[in-house]
């Protein structure tokens, strides 16, 4: 009886109103400690390559360098998406708040260059 109702009025089952996974502060903690932990070895990788670029004057150095850059932000804004889609609504916000983080590094920098 309940599938006649349900295919007489058309209802479906919606899979966008699942409610958000919970994840423990653990896992949430140790998730961040990661990405920081790779953000800052990201950071010094560059800077070391950036310096040799400038001091050797190889072009070729400062482009791995921005790849580096582009490949972790690019990495971290897609893993934040797709945990987004998987309901892991902390962990996404945890990766946005480590990329905002990441660029007011970046922001930091280039104004302390003078």
């Amino acid at each position: 009886m309940n599938e006649e109702f349900n295919e007489l009025f058309d209802i479906k089952e919606d899979n966008e109103d699942k409610p958000s996974v919970q994840i423990n502060n653990q896992t949430i903690i140790i998730h961040i400690l990661v990405r920081t932990v790779i953000l800052l070895v990201a950071a010094v990788a560059s800077c070391v390559l950036l310096f040799v670029a400038a001091y050797d004057s190889q072009i070729i150095l400062g482009v791995l360098a921005i790849l580096i850059v582009v490949g972790w932000f690019s990495l971290m804004i897609m893993e934040a998406s797709k945990l987004k889609k998987s309901n892991k609504t902390q962990l996404s916000t945890a990766n946005w708040s480590i990329i905002g983080l990441a660029i007011l590094m970046i922001f930091t920098l280039i104004l302390s260059i003078n």
